[in-house]
């Protein structure tokens, strides 16, 4: 379906099941609003077809899942998706929780990276609004004393140690990496030289020049004693970089990871050879192959929608989990009193859940999930998956 009918179809159809599904009685009462700041226009600069590709549906892809997670948890309890295009603009991020936040939204989801969460989560915890669920994996949000702020998935931290682990028990500890400056990346750094592997060459690369970052993976595999690598880099330099140690003719057999940032629909369904074998860590198996009963009502849900291709979408899978759990928070709170802000905040903290296959704990840091898998890509297939 194109984005532009996609759009129009996912910002009416919750609202259009609401009115199909709920029983007069119901619809009288206050209707519970839930708002989401998204990307759902423009796109950052990229250089390759595969980037290109991940940010031209990636908010739309969210925002579909969300939704028909809203319709399916909801049980006649009228709830309305309020939606706001960032544009890809951190700034507008936060101005977008502001504009919801007067709309007497009771919560807020769907911030996208981490430069959109840092602006928007000091204007979320000002107006005392939980933010539940956001894309950012990135540790630095996850230290700051925020009780409005509740994550989903597992951290940058978690992920590395995940591929970490694979590295050690394949007995290939010793790493090289690729990255791109910056406070968390040197955090993931002393993460590695703590964690018994060692790093062999460490680069700090510009992920904008396709010719330095050739150069740079050259050097780290050429480094006496690398026995694996370490991408941490956005999308199109990984592919750039893959497209140097395993494309034009090269055939650099050791194993590659990266971590979740990488992962779209696009990036997951693209047959580039150069990418085959790259292993990526992500905080959710892949939803098109995953039997799961999560997986399962995820794929039903899109399928019913005649949104069949977004059964490949790990970021319409991820809009499905986040507005799970706040839909059916909501669903068992409203049996005793109407929620507010503050009361969801107060249910969520501690809260245990299980959206069949995929527990939901809250711990004293307000993470709900913190599993781990370790993908990879077949290009052949066309798949990233175990």
């Amino acid at each position: 379906m194109p984005a532009f009918h996609r759009r129009h179809f996912v910002t009416t159809v919750a609202a259009a099941t609401a009115s199909l599904a709920t029983p007069t009685w119901l619809r009288a009462q206050p209707v519970l609003k839930i708002g989401v700041t998204l990307p759902l226009s423009g796109a950052p600069t990229v250089r390759n077809a595969i980037q290109a590709g991940a940010t031209a549906d990636v908010g739309l892809d969210f925002l579909a899942g969300f939704q028909q997670a809203v319709a399916a948890e909801r049980r006649g309890l009228p709830i309305e998706v309020l939606e706001l295009d960032d544009a890809y603009k951190p700034e507008q991020a936060a101005a977008n929780v502001e504009a919801l936040a007067r709309q007497d939204v009771v919560a807020i989801s769907g911030l996208w990276s981490t430069e959109h969460a840092q602006a928007a989560l000091p204007v979320a915890a000002r107006l005392r609004l939980p933010v539940i669920g956001m894309r950012s994996s990135a540790a630095e949000l996850r230290r700051a004393e925020n009780p409005w702020a509740f994550h989903l998935k597992a951290s940058d931290a978690d992920e590395l140690s995940a591929v970490l682990k694979t590295f050690t028990s394949m007995s290939l500890p010793r790493v090289g990496v690729l990255y791109v400056d910056g406070p968390g990346h040197r955090e993931l750094l002393k993460q590695v030289q703590g964690s018994g592997a060692s790093i062999t060459r460490a680069l700090a690369v510009d992920p904008t020049s396709a010719d330095k970052l050739a150069a740079a993976a050259r050097e780290i595999v050429a480094t006496p004693g690398t026995q694996s690598v370490l991408l941490l880099l956005p999308t199109e330099a990984v592919v750039d970089t893959m497209m140097e140690l395993r494309g034009r003719g090269n055939t650099y057999m050791s194993p590659v990871c990266t971590l979740s940032q990488v992962i779209s629909r696009p990036f997951a369904e693209s047959r580039e050879r150069a990418l085959n074998g790259l292993g990526v860590a992500s905080p959710f198996s892949n939803p098109a192959f995953s039997r799961a009963e999560v997986a399962v009502r995820f794929r039903e849900a899109m399928i019913e929608r005649d949104l069949d291709a977004l059964t490949r979408s790990f970021s319409a899978f991820e809009g499905f989990v986040y507005g799970s759990v706040i839909t059916r928070t909501l669903v068992e709170m409203k049996a005793k009193a109407a929620p507010t802000r503050q009361t969801l905040a107060a249910a969520l903290r501690g809260r245990q859940m299980n959206l069949g296959g995929l527990p939901i704990r809250f711990d004293e840091r307000q993470v709900g999930h913190q599993a781990v898998h370790l993908l990879y890509k077949y290009s052949a297939e066309g798949a990233l998956k175990a």
